[in-house]
């Protein structure tokens, strides 16, 4: 299970990283054929849009994996071990539940893109909307292998990452 965890993130990072590194020179090339040559390359902003799009959903994945979103835990730290660890594992079934409805509503929207194509590029919308099923849906498989506790709860913060 170690080395398909592994695998994903590597996966992840790789689009990740493409993703944002065309990102950027799309935008870089926005910026010299508007300002250098007066003949704006109109198709790098919807390409930077659908990029961004990718970047932020990849790394919300990401994120929920690695533990990184943000937790407000005064109440939760308040409570006895066992009935934190109850709450918890409570907050955690309500996640999964609005992730699995999440990913649902995705895929229905992931469908009707498919008829609609980008105004300049002329790539179905649903390319675009794949990166939030994918978002989701890893989302959800996190969730669930953490609530049967097949994959281990990711380690604390340190106290460098605490505001």
């Amino acid at each position: 299970m170690q080395m398909l965890g592994h695998w994903i993130k590597r996966v992840e990072t790789l689009i990740s990283f493409s993703a944002l590194s065309i990102l950027v020179l799309s935008v870089l090339w926005g910026v010299l054929t508007r300002y250098v040559t007066e003949r704006p390359a109109v198709w790098t902003t919807e390409l930077s849009g659908i990029l961004f799009t990718w970047v932020v959903f990849i790394g919300a994945m990401t994120a929920l994996r690695d533990g990184r979103h943000i937790r407000v835990t005064l109440l939760i730290d308040s409570l006895s071990p066992s009935l934190r660890s109850a709450v918890l594992r409570l907050g955690d079934l309500i996640v999964l539940g609005f992730l699995i409805y999440v990913s649902y509503l995705s895929v229905l929207m992931m469908q009707k893109g498919a008829t609609r194509p980008s105004p300049v590029l002329d790539i179905p919308f649903s390319y675009v909307y794949l990166a939030t099923t994918i978002c989701f849906v890893g989302m959800s498989v996190t969730s669930a292998l953490r609530l049967l506790n097949i994959i281990e709860d990711p380690q604390p913060i340190s106290v460098e990452d605490t505001l």
